[in-house]
C-alpha cells in the first residue's frame, strides 16, 4: 500500500509524542495534588488511566479538528497529500524531541506550543506564509495570553470566598463541611454540561438540543450534591473526627513518655538523635575495611572539605560534592520559607479538602484529556486519512482507537517521568495544601474546559500555573517563588521557535533532499 512505511512511522511518533505530553503537561494535573500529598503518583495514575481516556473519547475530537485543519491550510497540500503526510510526522517527532528534553531538565512547557509550533514549522517551510491560516494562529496566540490570567482569576476568587467564609470563620471545619455539597455541585455541573452540550459526536450527544443538555446536567449535578449532603457529608465528618481523637491520643501517650510530636515524624519515628549517637550507630553500620576517617566525618558534617591525605581529584569531587548538597539545602531552605509564611488552616478543613482534591483531580484530568490528546494524535489522525482516501480531506472523522492510543502515552508518560515536573509545578512555585490544591485544579480545570467547548487549544500548563499564582497572590505576592514563574514563562516563550525550527529542518530534509 502507498505510504504504509509513513502510517506505521507516524503511528510510533505520535505514542512518542503522547508519552511526552504525559511526562510534562499531564503531571501539571496532578502536581497539586501529588505536591500537597493528597495522592500518591500510584493513585494519580489509576486516575489519570480512567478519566485521561474519558476526556480524549468524549472531547477529544473537538480540539483535535482545530489542530489537524484549522491551523495549516491543508487546501495548499490538495495536490501533494504525501507533503502533508511527512510534515505531520516531522511535527510529531520535533514535539516529542523537545517535551523529552525539557522534561529530562524538569522545565514544565507547554505541549500545544509545542506542536502548534511544529506544525507552523513545516508549513512555512513547504509553502511560506501563505500555508498558515493566521487568523486561527492569531486566536490561539490570543488564548495563550487570556488563559493563565482567567485561571488565576477563578483561582484567586474562589479561595479568597472559601478563606473568608469558611476557613476563617470561628468554626472551620463545619463550614467547610457546608460548603462540600456546593463546590462538589459546580464540578458535576460544569463536567456534565460540556459533555453534553456538543460534548461527544461518538456517541451523538452533539445533537442534543440545548436545553436538554441543561436539564440533564443539573440533574445529575442535582443528585451529587445532595449524594454528598445526605450520605458523603456525615460520613465524613465522622470519619475525620475519629481520626483526629486517635491523633491526640497519641501525642498524649507521647508526652507519657516524655517526647514530643516535633521529634517524630509522620511515622512516629525519633528524629532529633545526639550527633554522637548518630555517628556511632553509622559506624557501626560500615562494613570492616571501609571505616572513615576523621577527616569524612569533619567533612560529612560540613567542618572541613580538604583532606590533605588525599589526591586533588579527590578533594575536587568531594568539594563539588559538598557544593551541590549546598544548592540542594539552599533550594529546599527556600521552600521551607516560603510554606512557613503562608497561612495555615484547621487540619480537620485540610483532611476534608484532601478527599475533595481528589474529586477535582478526576475533573482536571479529564479536562487534560479532552483538550491536550489533540497535540499527538490530530497530526497522525491527518496522515491515517490521507492513507486510507489517498486526498487531503476537510471533513473526516478521528477514529476512537487513535484518541485512545494517545490517551495510553499519555498515562505511560506520567507514570515513568511525571514525578519530575510535578515536584517542580506542586511545592516550588508556592505552598499547596489539601485546602488549597482542590481550588487551583478546579480553575485550572474550569479554564481548560471552556478552552476545549470553543475550539480553543490552550495550554494546560499556562492554565495550572496561572491557577496556582492566582491562589498563592491570595496569600500576599510573597508566598510565590517568582524565580521559578520567570523560568516558566521563559520556556513558555522559546518553545514555538524551537519546535519550529526542529520541524522545519527535518521536512525540509526529508522531502527537499535529492
Amino acid at each position: 500500500m502507498p505510504y504504509l512505511w509513513m502510517l506505521v512511522t507516524g503511528g510510533i511518533v505520535s505514542f512518542f509524542n503522547s508519552w511526552g505530553i504525559g511526562a510534562n503537561d499531564c503531571a501539571n494535573s496532578f502536581a497539586t495534588s501529588v505536591g500537597s500529598k493528597v495522592l500518591t503518583l500510584k493513585h494519580a495514575l489509576v486516575i489519570a488511566s480512567i478519566f485521561e481516556f474519558l476526556g480524549a473519547f468524549l472531547m477529544g475530537s473537538h480540539v483535535t479538528d482545530t489542530v489537524r485543519k484549522k491551523i495549516v491550510d491543508i487546501d495548499m497540500f490538495e495536490t501533494d497529500p504525501y507533503a502533508l503526510m511527512l510534515g505531520m510526522m516531522c511535527a510529531n517527532f520535533a514535539s516529542g524531541v523537545w517535551l523529552t528534553l525539557a522534561t529530562y531538565f524538569k522545565y514544565p512547557v507547554s505541549t500545544t506550543h509545542s506542536i502548534i509550533g511544529a506544525i507552523v514549522g513545516f508549513a512555512l517551510a513547504y509553502g511560506g506564509a501563505d500555508a498558515i491560516v493566521w487568523k486561527t494562529i492569531g486566536f490561539i496566540v490570543l488564548s495563550w495570553l487570556t488563559s493563565p490570567v482567567l485561571s488565576g482569576f477563578f483561582s484567586y476568587g474562589i479561595f479568597y470566598v472559601a478563606r473568608r467564609y469558611a476557613y476563617r470563620s470561628k468554626r472551620p471545619f463545619e463550614m467547610t463541611l457546608k460548603m462540600f455539597p456546593i463546590l462538589t455541585f459546580v464540578t458535576f455541573l460544569i463536567n456534565s454540561f460540556f459533555i453534553f452540550y456538543k460534548g461527544a459526536p461518538q456517541l451523538k450527544l452533539d445533537d442534543l438540543e440545548l436545553w436538554i443538555s441543561m436539564v440533564t446536567s443539573f440533574s445529575i449535578a442535582i443528585f451529587m450534591g445532595c449524594l454528598s449532603w445526605f450520605v458523603y457529608v456525615p460520613y465524613a465528618k465522622k470519619k475525620i473526627e475519629k481520626f483526629f481523637e486517635g491523633e491526640n491520643q497519641t501525642s498524649i501517650e507521647l508526652q507519657d513518655v516524655g517526647l514530643d510530636e516535633e521529634s517524630t515524624t509522620d511515622e512516629g519515628r525519633i528524629t532529633e538523635i545526639d550527633l554522637d549517637t548518630m555517628e556511632e550507630s553509622v559506624r557501626n553500620e560500615t562494613p570492616q575495611g571501609e571505616e572513615r576517617t576523621r577527616e569524612e566525618w569533619e567533612y560529612e558534617f560540613g567542618e572541613s572539605l580538604y583532606n590533605d591525605s588525599e589526591s586533588i581529584e579527590n578533594n575536587i569531587k568531594r568539594i563539588e560534592k559538598y557544593h551541590k548538597n549546598l544548592k540542594n539545602k539552599k533550594k529546599y531552605d527556600d521552600i521551607d520559607k516560603l510554606h512557613e509564611t503562608s497561612e495555615v488552616f484547621d487540619p480537620k478543613v485540610e483532611k476534608l479538602c484532601s478527599w475533595l482534591q481528589i474529586i477535582t483531580a478526576c475533573f482536571s484530568s479529564f479536562a487534560h484529556g479532552a483538550n491536550d490528546v489533540a497535540n499527538s494524535v490530530a497530526p497522525f489522525a491527518t496522515i491515517y486519512s490521507i492513507y486510507l482516501t489517498g486526498e487531503v480531506s476537510k471533513k473526516s472523522d478521528v477514529p476512537i482507537w487513535i484518541l485512545a492510543m494517545g490517551g495510553i502515552g499519555i498515562v505511560l508518560g506520567l507514570g515513568t517521568w511525571g514525578y519530575r515536573i510535578i515536584e517542580r509545578i506542586g511545592t516550588e512555585l508556592t505552598k499547596v495544601t489539601a485546602s488549597r490544591g482542590f481550588i487551583i485544579e478546579l480553575a485550572a480545570a474550569l479554564t481548560t474546559i471552556i478552552a476545549s467547548r470553543t475550539e480553543m487549544p490552550v495550554s494546560t500548563t499556562h492554565c495550572q500555573v496561572g491557577s496556582v499564582i492566582g491562589c498563592g497572590l491570595a496569600d500576599g505576592k510573597n508566598n510565590i517563588q517568582w524565580k521559578y514563574v520567570r523560568n516558566i514563562v521563559f520556556s513558555w516563550v522559546i518553545t514555538l521557535p524551537v519546535t519550529g525550527l526542529i520541524s522545519a529542518g527535518l521536512f525540509s530534509f526529508a522531502y527537499y533532499s535529492p
